[in-house]
């Protein structure tokens, strides 16, 4: 079965984008991508939210992932493909993933969409938080948890590391209990 792990970069106070959607506030120290490289490596799908999607198109022509396959979650069908490996879904994200888990094949890394991630948080569907936290207070802006409600689940820490520039790394493990009605 193959694992999903949502990799992401979160303000100290916790948000994953500013008041206006933007991740412009990120940072981090010159010539380190604090272990990206590696971790892409084990990567053979993509998942992202349309608007993670577009604010990636918005940067120009460059498409990062156009070497793997990449699912775009969104209602409207008719965005622009950047890539031929990009696939635009508008079926339930829920269903799609669960059967991507039963199938064959490398992680599975779900790129953006803090409202993707967090439906697939509380499904389940999750197996593994890696959480870069940087050294800055925002004050609001959009936050992974926002969706997840009054839930519990527990998580086990893996892995911790401090990175240059004061980045701070923490990986989850995520109970399994997720069930496939696919």
């Amino acid at each position: 079965m193959r694992t999903v792990t949502y990799m992401f970069t979160q303000s100290l106070d916790g948000y994953i984008a500013d008041g206006q959607g933007s991740v412009s506030w990120l940072a981090g120290a010159p010539n380190i991508d604090y272990g990206f490289a590696e971790f892409y490596d084990e990567i053979q799908t993509v998942l992202l939210g349309r608007r993670t999607y577009e604010q990636i198109l918005d940067r120009g022509d460059f498409f990062p992932y156009a070497d793997r396959e990449t699912l775009v979650f969104s209602s409207n069908d008719k965005l622009r493909r950047a890539a031929d490996r990009v696939c635009i879904v508008t079926d339930d994200p829920l269903k799609t993933v669960a059967r991507l888990k039963l199938g064959e094949g490398g992680t599975i890394w779900l790129g953006g969409g803090a409202h993707l991630a967090g439906s697939l948080f509380v499904a389940g569907l999750l197996d593994e938080l890696r959480v870069f936290t940087q050294p800055i207070v925002l004050g609001s802006g959009l936050s992974f948890f926002a969706d997840v409600g009054a839930m519990r689940k527990p998580l086990e820490l893996t892995h911790t590391k401090c990175w240059p520039a004061g980045v701070l790394e923490a990986r989850y493990s995520v109970a399994k209990q997720w069930r496939s009605d696919v």
